[in-house]
């Protein structure tokens, strides 16, 4: 399995690149995608039957549509325990995950000091640095290996 990290400040071009990148390949990997969210949020919203499920007390709740299944759980699962479901998996936004190819996406240079192993410049053309995306997609591709 390969397991790729994209972080970088708010804005730079993190889920821009993912997007991109699970749209092309999609069709010939099993593509897991986990992305790093600060804030509490639902994926149900307020009223509908599974929020309020979730919201009474239910430790997991699940929401089975024809071609989807949703759970939610009150546990946070470390990276570790969820990465073995796919041939790729793209993480968004847990700069310290050491485990993985990191890939910084430049927008701020503050971010240079947690440590990556590419540099993708997306946004701020001020800096030199890096891989540059869109133009140099195929350079991304040829690490990622793909």
């Amino acid at each position: 399995m390969k397991i790729y990290s994209f972080f970088g400040s708010s804005g730079s071009g993190k889920t821009t690149l993912i997007y991109d990148l699970i749209s092309r390949f999609s069709d010939k990997y099993k593509i897991v995608y986990i992305k790093n969210i600060h804030d509490n949020i639902s994926l149900d919203f307020n009223g509908k039957d599974t929020w309020r499920m979730e919201s009474a007390g239910a430790y997991i709740t699940y929401g089975l549509t024809p071609t989807r299944t949703y759970r939610m759980e009150r546990k946070r699962y470390d990276i570790k325990n969820i990465i073995n479901d796919g041939d790729i998996v793209f993480i968004e936004g847990f700069r310290d995950y050491r485990d993985s190819t990191r890939f910084l996406l430049l927008g701020d240079a503050e971010y240079k000091k947690y440590g990556y192993d590419f540099i993708i410049n997306t946004t701020n053309r001020e800096f030199m640095d890096g891989i540059k995306y869109p133009e140099e997609i195929d350079k991304i591709i040829e690490i990622i290996g793909i």
